[in-house]
């Protein structure tokens, strides 16, 4: 999987004999804590215990947490999304999913990660990404090789609470110091689309995400979740927090509120049209050559005769609304650079909402 154009899913069931050059034994023997008398020995004892316990292996180097992006022709977000995780957990621990693109500004971007990141082709619907059964060679392979795993759409952007602080350099403390089976990412939308600075560069700084206690409840029950690798072969789905008995049964309270995700969801009527027309088109519920400029009337149509989907029917009212002028959120927000600033900042005003809520209220009883 080292070998760019060797990687292939179905190579994900092979148990095939490997060493990478980038292991050392003197980092590794520091971090498990014990003595080995070869190179050769100390590689085998990372393959067979260290790398599930997401332990360092070479300076800045470990399993702690594979992030899988699943991702479709999103060229506009995928720098934004790489450079942050890649700050986040490394370039080793991303890979990505792509789910059969044809966008040829994305395909070109997507080609100057493939010698830092892990890329496979998954011509699927993106959200059967996250049924283990449909997927489990890949996901026996990827959970063999890290402590934790998680699967995250390009708007998402992963961040940890711990002591006060929120930000990306918390995620990996928490989750190299718990034991949780799963910790479930609360989503928090933005608020407000994002600006680019005058003249460019990132998003104008610092961004907005709304944290009342509904959004809170509503982020953790639909949010991501951080699952264990050593049970995601068990408990069936990869994603959404809440929304399978399997996952939601193991989510301990003390887990809540740890990890968050940084949704930047509301990008503005370009991107958000943009998006909507994507899912309406891998579900089938619009042609997949029809022009951009046919798609409202074809719709307008569908909708009258009642001909969509109910899945699809969200997708379709998110598109016609993508054009109209949205007011910013109500109710208590927190700004945060996070997402193009500092690893770590103190936030009074995400610390003090998220103390104050109750996740018990929220799961199976």
């Amino acid at each position: 999987m080292e070998n760019p154009s060797e990687r292939s899913l179905d190579r994900c069931r092979l148990d095939l004999p490997h060493d990478t050059p980038t292991f050392s034994k003197p980092v590794y023997e520091n971090s498990r804590g014990k003595r080995f008398f070869s190179r050769t020995q100390a590689y085998r004892d990372w393959v067979a215990v260290g790398r599930g316990h997401g332990l360092v292996f070479n300076d800045g180097l470990n399993t702690c947490l594979k992030v899988i992006l699943k991702i479709k022709d999103d060229a506009d977000l995928l720098p934004r999304w790489m450079d942050y995780h890649g700050r986040l957990v490394g370039w080793h621990n991303i890979i990505v999913m792509d789910c059969g693109s044809t966008d040829e500004d994305y395909l070109s971007a997507l080609a100057s990660y493939e010698d830092r990141v892990l890329i496979f082709s998954y011509p699927h619907y993106y959200d059967t990404l996250h049924d283990v059964e449909l997927n489990r060679d890949f996901y026996s392979f990827v959970a063999r090789n890290c402590k934790y795993l998680c699967v995250v759409d390009a708007d998402e952007f992963l961040f940890g609470y711990q002591d006060g602080t929120i930000g990306r350099d918390n995620v990996l403390k928490i989750l190299s110091e718990g034991d949780a089976p799963i910790y479930p990412g609360t989503w928090y939308p933005n608020a407000a689309v994002p600006v680019d600075r005058e003249g460019g560069g990132p998003w104008r700084r610092p961004l907005e995400f709304s944290i009342s206690p509904s959004a809170i409840a509503s982020g953790t029950i639909n949010g991501k979740a951080v699952v264990r690798a050593d049970i995601c072969l068990d408990v069936k789905h990869v994603g959404h927090n809440l929304h399978v008995a399997e996952v939601a049964a193991r989510i301990r309270p003390d887990a809540c509120g740890r990890i968050g995700v940084l949704h930047v969801s509301n990008l503005g009527p370009r991107q958000a049209r943009t998006r909507s027309l994507r899912h309406l088109k891998a579900k089938g519920a619009v042609p997949g050559d029809m022009p951009d400029a046919a798609v409202d009337a074809f719709l307008d149509d569908a909708m009258a005769r009642g001909a969509l989907a109910e899945a699809a029917l969200t997708y379709a009212h998110a598109f016609r609304r993508a054009g109209e002028a949205g007011a910013d959120s109500e109710g208590p927000t927190f700004e945060t650079d996070l997402i193009a600033g500092p690893g770590i900042e103190v936030n009074p005003d995400f610390q003090r909402p998220i103390e104050a809520f109750d996740f018990s209220t929220l799961l199976p009883r």
